[in-house]
């Protein structure tokens, strides 16, 4: 049975978070270590959780709460257990666990990778929104990027954009 469950660094499975954050994520999409575990352990706003089939670690979903959306920052399920079928499982469990909608950051579909992802999170009822949307970097000097917004539950986009985009760069990216 799938499971989502906060953890903090001192978790026995944190290791496996951590590892599987570094690998799944490349450095430019991912914050440092050091910053990642402050987080963790010190950030109201911020959660670690960890998915687990029966008690056995098989993926992580870190997310921000905040008053009226969450915001899902990293999704990934081991690479080894790819496509049967936890990605679809982990989100519902999810989607039962928070009251409010959920906002994620995608790729522009450019490829089949990114065609892919999308369609998952599709299928999963998140709609992307047709709104400029540039994700600040996790490092200084480095470049903002162009990605789309894609939301989950009853968000008013053209009303509430500019609030949810604001409250990302401040709270998640510190700009």
């Amino acid at each position: 049975m799938i499971k989502l469950k906060e953890i903090k660094t001192t978790h026995e499975h944190y290791p496996f978070m951590e590892n599987l954050l570094e690998t799944a994520f490349p450095i430019q999409e991912r914050r440092d270590s050091v910053e990642q575990r402050k987080n963790t352990d010190e950030n109201p706003l911020f959660h670690n959780a960890l998915i687990t089939d029966d008690g056995t670690p098989i993926g992580i979903l870190t997310y921000w709460e905040f008053p009226t959306f969450v915001y899902i920052e990293h999704f990934a399920i081991d690479s080894r257990l790819r496509n049967g079928g936890y990605g679809r499982q982990a989100l519902e469990a999810f989607k039962q666990l928070v009251t409010t909608p959920i906002v994620l950051e995608a790729e522009e579909p450019t490829d089949d990778i990114t065609r892919r992802r999308i369609g998952f999170y599709e299928r999963q009822g998140f709609v992307m929104q047709e709104v400029p949307y540039l994700q600040p970097p996790y490092r200084p000097r480095e470049e903002w990027f162009p990605l789309k917004l894609m939301t989950y539950g009853l968000l008013d986009i053209a009303n509430e954009y500019t609030q949810i985009r604001d409250t990302i760069y401040r709270e998640v990216y510190h700009v």
